[in-house]
């Protein structure tokens, strides 16, 4: 008997790459209770899709469900799906697979019921310095960032020195990245030569970085970050209740990701720096 499918809720683009995957294993790059990071077949950024439980944070490249934890037990995928070579075997099989177009964990079927919007609000740009007071503060290093010392601002030229830089799956330097290329897309402010320097040094970065920096080219973004510009757009002053609440949740997403994502957005919009990671 076939397991039940789970409902998901999907951003439009997560849907459409779904949709148009080929058919095949799909490798686990990190699992947990409440959110498992896919790499789909193929190459290039984008490549890499979340699935989140209830309690996971919204984040811009990801699955939303409704369960409490996933299903990450290992079954048997329909023995006509292609394989990549050394890939599978009957002793140790993949945990997820696509087939036509519908990408499957735990041998269910995730089906997208709706699509969740992950695209930033647009802001005033009027209220957008061109020379930033964040500058002269710098930019927050977190513990074990292996930041020697982070620009104070960002250009086409700083990309490199950010770009991968620092530990785990979303390194600090690609989140203080993404919260500014996110919030100078909220603001309707081009940036042609960061964009272009970012996609050369994408393959300086994990699959899953890279994976949220085009997200964050495409004005996408996670939950919080969203919640954070809704509050500037609506209350621009720094001291604000509002501000304050949305900037303290967004900082306390993961080890440093959401300071990071947090000082991006304030260095953006010419923002008083932030509370930096201890």
């Amino acid at each position: 008997m076939s397991l039940p499918e789970i409902p998901v809720a999907a951003p439009p683009r997560v849907a459409d790459r779904i949709a148009g995957a080929p058919d095949g294993a799909v490798a686990v790059l990190h699992a947990c209770a409440g959110m498992v990071h896919l790499e789909l077949p193929g190459v290039g950024p984008g490549r890499v899709v979340g699935v989140g439980s209830a309690a996971a944070a919204g984040l811009p490249h990801a699955l939303r469900t409704t369960l409490e934890s996933l299903p990450l037990g290992r079954q048997d995928p329909p023995h006509n799906l292609p394989t990549r070579p050394g890939e599978m075997s009957s002793q140790a099989l993949p945990t997820a697979y696509v087939e036509s177009g519908i990408l499957y964990l735990g041998g269910r079927a995730l089906v997208a019921r709706r699509l969740v919007g992950v695209r930033a609000p647009r802001l005033d740009a009027v209220r957008i310095p061109k020379a930033s007071p964040v500058a002269a503060m710098g930019t927050p290093r977190p513990r074990g960032a292996g930041l020697v010392a982070g620009p104070d601002c960002v250009d086409a030229g700083r990309v490199v020195d950010l770009v991968g830089r620092g530990e785990g799956l979303t390194p600090w330097g690609d989140d203080v990245l993404c919260g500014w290329l996110v919030a100078r897309r909220a603001a309707g402010v081009p940036t042609p030569e960061v964009d272009a320097a970012v996609r050369q040094a994408l393959p300086r970065t994990t699959a899953l970085s890279a994976t949220l920096l085009e997200c964050a080219m495409a004005g996408e973004a996670a939950d919080l970050v969203l919640a954070y510009l809704i509050a500037l757009g609506a209350e621009p002053g720094t001291g604000s209740r509002p501000v304050i609440a949305a900037g303290s949740a967004l900082r306390a997403l993961g080890h440093s990701s959401g300071a990071g994502l947090a000082h991006g957005v304030d260095l953006a919009l010419g923002r008083p720096a932030g509370r930096t990671a201890a």
